[in-house]
């Protein structure tokens, strides 16, 4: 459709090409493009219709819908009347959709991306946890079951002499399933005397050990408690601490927050606090300290594996450092 228009027809009236109506009528050929396109208020000669403002959309009395448009007519049949004249075909692919297509689709989706992202976002989620709330165990699975204080190791979790007591009595046995103190004192400070029912592990080599003999029955799973301690819990207990923690993380390296013993304490006072105040609850009930003047061959040995072994971790943490 073309038509050239004169200088006197332009100054009578707006430019035809630049705009267009839409009229798809009842009885109207799709594929009839001449039909279907027309310029808005045409009446063959050349005018625009007075009754119908080019910008006014309005219905016609046969109950066709009229749309003016401001488009130029490539552009109007480029889009918009290719997209009109295929929208059946539009609406029938959106019908195959199915109910059933759309939930295979939905599990793809499940199978491939879901799950993964889920595992991270649980991990990211304990991370945070644990980074933000000091009142959960390591694994961030459950609250510390043993009420806490302040001490002097702000990073490692102590309990009072009072909680050590309560706990030897069984105050706690309904909520937790084992009770493991650990002495971190030389063997003759041990033999000198000792918390009831305490173990002697005061080298790296024998926590390593205690942990992997552990390791299989899953202790994570059950509420096995280890408590820490020494003479005064300032440095050898602390110490021990922090090592099986650390051997824990890499030994459950690929299952991570997994734990073997995600709950440990520090009896806060060690000891020498202890004693003093629940003597009964000491076998033998006396107490031996480190600097006993009948052990000074002793201390001299067992603070000499413990120098050669603080040596080896600072070489080790050297090494670390300049690798990474």
């Amino acid at each position: 459709m073309t038509r050239k228009s004169s200088a006197a027809d332009r100054s009578q009236g707006p430019d035809i090409s630049k705009m267009l109506r839409f009229t798809p009528g009842k009885d109207v050929d799709v594929n009839d493009i001449d039909a279907i396109v027309t310029p808005p208020g045409y009446r063959g000669d050349g005018w625009f219709s007075a009754e119908t403002p080019p910008s006014v959309s309005s219905t016609d009395q046969d109950g066709s819908f009229t749309e003016v448009c401001r488009k130029p007519l490539g552009r109007f049949l480029s889009f918009d009347v290719k997209r009109s004249l295929f929208s059946g075909k539009r609406r029938s692919e959106q019908a195959d959709d199915s109910h059933v297509t759309k939930r295979l689709r939905v599990d793809r989706i499940s199978l491939q991306t879901l799950s993964p992202m889920s595992e991270n976002d649980d991990v990211k989620s304990v991370v945070h946890r644990l980074s933000t709330d000091d009142d959960v165990i390591a694994d961030g699975s459950r609250p510390y079951t043993l009420p806490t204080i302040a001490g002097k190791h702000s990073g490692l979790k102590a309990i009072s002499p009072e909680t050590m007591n309560d706990v030897l009595q069984g105050c706690y046995d309904d909520e937790l399933d084992h009770v493991t103190v650990i002495d971190c004192r030389y063997p003759y400070e041990f033999d000198g005397g000792h918390i009831k029912g305490a173990i002697n592990l005061y080298t790296p080599s024998a926590i390593k050990e205690f942990l992997s003999r552990h390791s299989c029955s899953h202790a994570s799973s059950k509420k096995h408690v280890l408590i820490f301690h020494c003479e005064f819990s300032s440095e050898r207990g602390p110490k021990m601490y922090r090592h099986l923690r650390s051997e824990d993380r890499a030994m459950n390296n690929d299952h991570y927050p997994r734990l073997n013993f995600p709950e440990i304490y520090l009896l806060e006072g060690g000891y020498k606090a202890f004693f003093y105040k629940f003597m009964k609850q000491c076998s033998p009930q006396t107490y031996k300290p480190m600097l006993h003047r009948d052990h000074v061959a002793d201390l001299r040995h067992f603070r000499g594996k413990s120098k050669s072994w603080t040596a080896g971790e600072r070489r080790q943490l050297m090494r670390t450092t300049l690798r990474f």
